[in-house]
């Protein structure tokens, strides 16, 4: 039996007596094959059809692009390929890098091997020892950085992230206090004070904690501050530290257009304000005696440290805590609290507002006075 001549594809007749057919078809970028063998059609005449039919299909796809190309690029490559062309801030590039060498085991499968089974083991692997949220980022890396580099790049024409679940970390989460007060905020100034090197640097970063108490500020929004942002009655909050695409501690743009805003200052402030510009050297109200900026992360190092020896719980993000809980807990109106915290929404302001043990007691208290009420009534 003799099957007629088609392009693309080569008959042979084994010494079995079963037919081979070969189908090849040179492109650009290499070549793409595929046998059909009869061995596994129930006919020779099957076979055959199906490797015309798989003939004309790739013919049709490689007509219109839909055929990717063959490529070498590792994942490692393409996720290298996202941090040097993205635009995002050294800081942010920084986290990816981290988040990507830790979780991320297929860095040397080349992307076009890379299956949905390679991610959901990754992930998988992170629900005992990662949150909710790490899952999430990691997530975006093999989504964004490095299947979307692939995509963008015409590597890969399919996103093999699509369906791929998420899935739920099995980590126990403690609850965490977010508030304090001020006499913890003294033992950690004291802390401060006997254990930087620097005098000077310690008694910058006293200020900085007390300016945070009364403002609710965040802290890169303090950071950054200049004495003409100082006035008799304000405080003007127009930027915030950060980074460049390749520079860390640099002025940016505040976190949002509604952080930029004019916060009053307390009359208990006034005082320490006046003392700082009395005290600070350059213009940078919390920079170091040189002038440049202290490292955001090595403050906040101090702090943690310094907490840590004291025996109490407190970090920067506490004093934004305390006057949201505050703001809210008086009643303030929403217009008012989210303006003066810089947030775009009430829920976020709500969101950083945590009630303390006293408040919680306070409302068991209103519960059992209320049911008493009842009960007197009846």
């Amino acid at each position: 039996m003799k099957f007629r001549s088609e392009k693309n594809i080569i008959q042979r007749k084994q010494k079995s007596g079963l037919y081979t057919f070969l189908v090849r078809i040179r492109t650009e970028d290499g070549e793409v094959s595929k046998s059909f063998n009869e061995a596994d059609y129930p006919t020779a005449k099957i076979a055959f059809d199906s490797a015309v039919r798989y003939r004309n299909q790739m013919q049709y796809e490689l007509s219109m692009g839909l055929v990717e190309k063959k490529n070498n690029s590792t994942v490692q490559q393409m996720f290298d390929t996202y941090i040097d062309t993205c635009p995002s801030s050294l800081k942010t590039k920084n986290h990816l890098r981290k988040l990507f060498n830790k979780y991320v085991q297929h860095k040397d499968i080349k992307i076009q091997e890379l299956t949905k089974a390679d991610i959901i083991e990754d992930l998988n692997r992170m629900v005992e020892i990662a949150s909710d949220d790490t899952i999430q980022r990691v997530m975006y890396i093999y989504r964004t950085c490095i299947v979307g580099t692939a995509l963008l790049k015409n590597i890969l024409l399919r996103d093999i992230t699509l369906g791929v679940p998420k899935p739920k970390s099995k980590m126990a989460m403690q609850k965490r206090g977010v508030t304090t007060d001020k006499k913890t905020m003294e033992i950690v100034k004291k802390g401060v004070l006997g254990s930087v090197r620097s005098l000077y640097d310690a008694q910058i970063i006293c200020f900085l904690l007390d300016v945070l108490y009364y403002t609710g500020m965040r802290p890169a929004e303090a950071e950054v501050l200049e004495r003409t942002d100082i006035s008799k009655t304000h405080i003007s909050v127009t930027k915030q530290l950060g980074s460049s695409t390749d520079e860390d501690n640099v002025p940016t743009n505040t976190k949002a257009a509604e952080s930029v805003r004019l916060i009053p200052i307390h009359p208990d402030l006034r005082p320490i304000l006046d003392d700082l510009l009395d005290f600070a050297k350059t213009e940078r109200l919390f920079a170091k005696e040189d002038g440049h900026y202290m490292d955001s992360s090595w403050i906040g190092t101090i702090i943690n440290r310094v907490a840590k020896n004291k025996g109490v719980e407190f970090n920067l993000y506490r004093l934004r805590h305390n006057v949201a809980t505050e703001l809210v807990t008086n009643n303030v109106d929403s217009r008012t609290t989210t303006e003066l915290l810089g947030h775009a929404r009430y829920n976020m302001s709500l969101y950083y507002a945590r009630s303390n043990d006293e408040l919680k007691e306070e409302a068991i208290e209103l519960i059992q006075i209320g049911r008493a009420s009842c009960r007197e009534r009846v």
